[in-house]
């Protein structure tokens, strides 16, 4: 029987990284791709390190080459639905059995956000294409408050954002890896299949507040910005124009509510436990919140 062979594209981000130390721990055959050799993780068992830049379709043959389950994580660039949709050709030539890739919530053909649009038209391209697929549209990563959020918690003890009193089920990229793990080692039940990921309970930017000042002892508050002071706020960090609408335009959207307050039970039916939880995370990554 021909090896199995388990492909990430993506491996040394938030989830790939995850990812891989799962698969390295379920021991099967792991080819890790990355652009950048310091972020490897050497003692992984199982993992073959291979570096090579996804923009670069010249390399795809030979990254893909006995490729037999292929995870699919690129930057998130205006342009990168391209690449990826080259990845999903390129994989059918190959052989590849089956394809995880994370998607969005929102990757519809009616999003306002080019983002989304773009995870849509992928996700257009792996159904047509022939080949075994689970697409994972997970809402907004918990992780993303290790950055900007992080660093004006530990400077002014304070949290910046456009959502107004808008509630999200944010999702720890732990669960949307553990969800990615079990998709590629059991394709008999995955296959086919679209998993909204969200945590259990929609959460507020004062809670999330709460939830910080909880784990590192000390008070945190939430300032809520218009999407002009955002918009300039952004500006001055030097983000481009192009990701500023798309992060509005999610803004506006959580503002308002409804949908993307709504909360899914597949990452608990998929793994069998409940998601993650804000206070969970808070208190794994309180260093981050605290000098």
């Amino acid at each position: 029987m021909k090896k199995e062979v388990f492909t990430i594209i993506g491996s040394t981000g938030t989830i790939g990284a995850e990812l891989v130390r799962l698969l390295s721990q379920a021991g099967v055959s792991v080819r890790a791709v990355m652009r950048n050799f310091n972020r490897i993780q050497n003692d992984l068992p199982h993992v073959h390190w291979v570096k090579a830049d996804m923009d670069d379709g010249t390399l795809l043959d030979g990254v893909l080459a006995g490729t037999t389950r292929l995870f699919i994580l690129t930057g998130n660039r205006p342009g990168f639905g391209k690449t990826q949709i080259k990845i999903v050709e390129k994989a059918k030539e190959a052989g590849v059995r089956h394809i995880v890739k994370l998607s969005a919530l929102g990757a519809t053909p009616r999003t306002k956000s080019g983002l989304a649009k773009e995870h849509y038209d992928v996700e257009q391209a792996l159904e047509v294409s022939g080949i075994s697929y689970t697409i994972l549209r997970p809402h907004v990563f918990m992780q993303n408050w290790l950055g900007e959020v992080a660093e004006t918690v530990r400077r002014e003890k304070k949290i910046y954002a456009a959502v107004g009193d808008g509630k999200v089920p944010f999702i720890d990229a732990r669960d949307i890896a553990a969800v990615a793990a079990e998709a590629l080692l059991h394709l008999e039940k995955h296959g086919g299949k679209y998993y909204i990921l969200t945590s259990a309970t929609a959460i507020s930017q004062y809670d999330l507040a709460e939830a910080i000042s909880q784990a590192i002892g000390e008070k945190v508050i939430y300032h809520p910005l218009s999407m002009d002071e955002m918009r300039k706020r952004m500006q001055s960090q030097g983000v481009n124009d192009k990701m500023i609408d798309s992060y509005l335009a999610l803004a506006a959207y959580q503002k308002t509510g409804g949908a993307t307050a709504r909360t899914s039970d597949d990452v608990e039916n998929v793994l069998g436990r409940p998601p993650l939880t804000v206070e969970e995370f808070a208190g794994h990554y309180k260093k981050h919140f605290k000098y």
